[in-house]
């Protein structure tokens, strides 16, 4: 039997919804906003049709193996699907391989799980009811399936706006202190802002260290308000083009550089890793080619939340957060032509696909240089996947390595910074959703910049292999499914799915309340 979902108690009053009922009303389901907002919760239904047409999850592990190397040993290898819109957010973080499996084992202890809480962050405003509830630090500092039984809602009106109102509001503290941060007060900007900064509490760069509680944090939490922060000192960096202030990738290695951070050791090569997340609120807020006045007033919300107007004449905004061209404002028609933003979009993606996917692209060239990277350790004598280890053990020969005074870890250190600085390139770029549409010059920069690194880290390990195993021999083949790499990275998707349909049968259908989709 189900968990009753918790209920948020409220008087409501004419004030309120037009009519007068007192009672519990969930207000952070969405469908208790219907009767006050009737098109706007019409228009937010309506993103259950942002998934293919043909029903089924567009696998890109399928579609571009790359990134099951790129991403060896740390849960984005497993299963990595195209975002269906926020209506599935709250089904597919449940039912992907990347959370892990998490049942209780016969000590008692919870076996499976491989996320934190706050991977809950951008998937449900129960998030924000549970910040209020037991706080945000408690919330945290736990893992990701200890609150299973709380997340009923998917992303929807309370994730945006004060309960059962219109006035916008950050749900999320963590999004608050950024944005206090970087002098960007929320309750001081203007309403384009504010809906934009309500998008950043998911669309932006972010990560979770565990120094305090675990809670989320940006990047640019390392602002500080009133002064210019400029990281370039410690990189030795002496131009004057500003790349390591404010929001540039450049800007954010050098903040995670500066704390020793990584998110995980890559399982194939040992190199220190950075996951960008979904860094679009950066992308449209800085580097952008935008100089006409009325472009200062452009936000999240005019493409994708533009203004409609009902059948009796008053204007709403379209919640569904997609991007139709013929919906645009008029100002934007004016000189855009709707039916063009098809073929530029197209021709935006191409040049970017170009730099990706040729022969000399980042994506094939990522993968090459990690597997090299591991026939130089096993030509050591470090070993690791190809040895037959599991990957938690073949991280730690990794990590004990270059972590040793030896010519070896010199040599290796010097070559895994280059893979880690040409992937989160790569991947500021790639991991930010339309930005062929909010800053395809910004691609262009990153992915440019990520393959000059490594043209120097190919040179540097072919030296080393040519140093240490002559008779290596690189071959693409080896890589270029999905089914081919994932055993290479020490995954077994046939076991992880089967684990999976086990937690989601024995935990989630009988213990939690989400309606899986």
């Amino acid at each position: 039997m189900k968990l009753r979902k918790l209920a948020v108690a409220v008087m409501l009053t004419t004030a309120f919804t037009g009519y007068s009922v007192a009672g519990e009303v969930d207000l952070y389901k969405s469908e208790n906003w219907q009767k006050t907002f009737p098109e706007q919760y019409k228009t937010w239904a309506e993103t259950e049709e942002s998934t293919p047409a043909s029903g089924k999850l567009d696998d890109l592990l399928a579609s571009n193996p790359n990134l099951v190397s790129a991403w060896a040993g740390y849960g984005f290898a497993k299963d990595y699907n195209r975002a269906r819109g926020h209506h599935f957010a709250l089904t597919d973080i449940i039912k992907t391989l990347r959370v892990g499996h998490p049942m209780v084992g016969h000590d008692g202890k919870m076996v499976g799980e491989a996320m934190a809480a706050s991977c809950w962050s951008c998937k449900t405003p129960d998030v924000a009811r549970m910040y209020d509830e037991v706080g945000e630090g408690k919330f945290s500092d736990n893992a990701w399936s200890t609150w299973g039984h709380e997340m009923s809602n998917t992303i929807g009106c309370a994730d945006c706006h004060e309960l059962g109102k219109e006035d916008l509001r950050l749900s999320r503290p963590y999004a608050d202190r950024a944005m206090k941060a970087i002098g960007k007060e929320f309750s001081k900007q203007d309403a384009t802002m504010q809906a934009s900064q309500t998008c950043a509490q998911c669309h932006v760069e972010y990560y979770f260290d565990g120094t305090d509680e675990k809670k989320v944090k940006y990047p640019m939490d390392y602002w500080v308000p009133g002064e210019k922060t400029d990281y370039k000192q410690f990189v030795g960096y002496t131009g004057t083009d500003g790349l390591y202030e404010g929001f540039a990738a450049e800007a954010q290695l050098a903040y995670f550089d500066n704390r020793g951070f990584k998110d995980w050791t890559n399982a194939v090569s040992g190199a220190p890793m950075l996951k960008a997340q979904h860094p679009e609120y950066e992308n449209m807020m800085d580097r952008t080619e935008h100089a006409m006045d009325n472009h200062l007033e452009f936000g999240c919300t005019t493409c994708h939340m533009p203004k409609a107007t009902n059948d009796k004449g008053t204007k709403y905004s379209n919640h569904k957060v997609t991007f139709e061209a013929d919906t645009l404002p008029k100002s934007c028609i004016g000189c855009h032509d709707g039916a063009d933003f098809k073929e530029i979009f197209a021709e935006r993606k191409a040049e970017i696909n170009k730099l990706r996917f040729e022969a000399d692209g980042t994506d094939p060239r990522l993968t090459e240089v990690h597997f090299k990277a591991q026939a130089i350790w096993a030509a050591n004598g470090v070993e690791g996947l190809e040895a037959n280890k599991g990957i938690a053990e073949a991280k730690a020969n990794y990590e004990a390595a270059l972590k040793a005074k030896t010519p070896l870890a010199g040599e290796m250190n010097s070559l895994l910074i280059k893979v880690r600085n040409a992937q989160w390139f790569w991947d500021s770029a790639t991991a930010s959703h339309g930005i062929h549409a909010h800053n395809p010059e910004e691609a262009i920069r990153l992915l440019e910049k990520s393959n000059a690194i490594l043209d120097a880290a190919l040179t540097e390990a072919n030296a080393l292999l040519k140093k240490y195993a002559p008779e290596y021999k690189y071959d693409a083949t080896k890589y270029d499914t999905k089914e081919k790499v994932q055993p290479l990275v020490g995954l077994d998707l046939e076991a992880m799915k089967a684990s999976k349909a086990l937690f989601l049968e024995k935990r989630v259908e009988k213990e939690w309340p989400a309606e899986l989709k």
